[in-house]
């Protein structure tokens, strides 16, 4: 691997991994924080809502900003807006009012920064390290937010009863800043076309060229449209979870946890897996059958709430739900990564800031939606029927492709045109 991307991927990941880490531990603690002060889950949920609704809403705009602005000054900028915002929410709750009306400000605050931050660095990865280092790069990315997801609460956990809610709003400030430091370093036009210039139409020409261009590429198309498929269905696995080991089985908050928990180390122990492994080739094999895996596990998971298996023991049925855990955490990976290796490598650099986006607005849409069809679904259907629903639905997608043929014929296509590029 060239020392330049070397040091790319270095100073990339420190600075991922701290920034993810230190939002990850405060995000954690204030909602635990929420949740002392009020008792109240419906005042948890208006926090999740406030971290979400911002992503979804203004995607499209952070990826047509990130096709017209210099990416590495918009990372840059959103680091230090990050820290200067929390600077100022920090004042605030430390010198005029400790009500819980700041704290939801601060999240809505940070969540519309970090819109602007997660699609300014996704569209700068191929630029980064170049097309063959892609799949490594999106595997370390993934590691780093799985390793956050797995430490964030556990270490917001221990020290939430021991430190005031203050200390922790000045560590992410420091994340923030040390973010910004290495983003500083990183050189992010290192594979870049420099023949490419910015587009000086208005931000809204811009969006629907970016809508246009998808529409135009069937391969494109395609891919977002069964990303906005995956990310539906698959919804019903964080709202089936809880319910089935806390309602349908009676196991405590401590097995669901450690369920939970599995599902994030299965994600990061499989990235760094795939980060150490050449590119994935057979990328057909691997998406269609992460999702064939993907379909039949969620079918499985249901197994524990069959009316003859509801008096098996506690104990056998906690292990079984890691096993199959861990393997959805495989089945996604192996969707995941050569999908978002494939839009990396078929998307123009001045329209990768506008399809990566409009793919994290369409698949962020799809999960609160997603949640609340399946929460209410709950209350009228038994678990294991609704993940065989779910699971059929994914099935269903793979029989439409291989029937459809035209996806997997584009695929087939792609695959071999940069095969014979990096070849010559």
């Amino acid at each position: 691997m060239d020392r330049a991307v070397k040091k790319n991927l270095i100073l990339f990941l420190t600075g991922k991994v701290v920034a993810v880490l230190g939002s990850s531990i405060y995000a954690f603690v204030i909602g635990l924080y929420i949740l002392a002060e009020t008792g109240s889950s419906l005042n948890f949920a208006f926090t999740l809502v406030l971290s979400i609704l911002p992503r979804i809403l203004l995607a499209p705009i952070a990826g047509t900003l990130s096709d017209r602005l210099d990416r590495k000054k918009l990372i840059i900028s959103s680091n230090i807006a990050s820290a200067v915002w929390l600077c100022g929410v920090l004042a605030a709750f430390t010198l005029a009012t400790q009500e819980l009306w700041i704290l939801y400000v601060s999240t809505a605050g940070l969540s519309v920064i970090n819109t602007f931050y997660t699609i300014a660095v996704t569209s700068s990865i191929h630029n980064m390290v170049g097309q063959d280092n892609l799949q490594k790069a999106m595997s370390l990315n993934q590691a780093a937010i799985s390793l956050s997801a797995i430490l964030g609460p556990v270490l917001g956990g221990v020290f939430f009863g021991i430190f005031q809610i203050n200390l922790f709003m000045g560590l992410n400030i420091i994340t923030y800043i040390i973010s910004a430091i290495a983003s500083i370093l990183i050189k992010y036009d290192l594979y870049a076309n420099k023949a490419s210039l910015k587009k000086q139409a208005s931000l809204s020409e811009d969006l629907k060229n970016g809508v246009s261009y998808i529409r135009s590429q069937p391969f494109l198309f395609h891919l977002v449209v069964i990303s906005v498929w995956l990310n539906f269905w698959f919804a019903v696995f964080p709202v089936a979870m809880p319910y089935l080991v806390l309602t349908v089985r009676g196991m405590s908050s401590t097995h669901l946890g450690i369920i939970e928990g599995a599902f994030s180390v299965g994600m990061m122990v499989l990235a760094l897996v795939l980060s150490a492994r050449k590119e994935i080739k057979r990328k057909e094999f691997s998406i269609m059958g992460g999702i064939v895996l993907l379909s039949s596990i969620l079918i499985l998971i249901g197994v524990p709430a069959f009316p003859s298996i509801i008096e098996m023991g506690n104990q056998i049925i906690f292990i079984y739900l890691i096993a199959q855990v861990l393997v959805l955490a495989a089945a996604i990976m192996f969707i995941n990564i050569p999908v978002t290796v494939l839009l990396q490598k078929n998307t123009p650099d001045e329209y990768r800031g506008r399809v990566m986006s409009l793919l994290e607005t369409g698949s962020s849409a799809m999960t609160p939606l997603g949640f609340i069809l399946f929460g209410f679904l709950l209350e009228k259907m038994p678990v294991w029927i609704l993940l065989g629903v779910c699971g059929l639905s994914l099935v269903s997608l793979v029989m439409y492709l291989y029937r459809e043929k035209m996806f997997l014929k584009l695929l087939r296509e792609e695959v071999q045109d940069k095969t014979v590029a990096v070849e010559a």
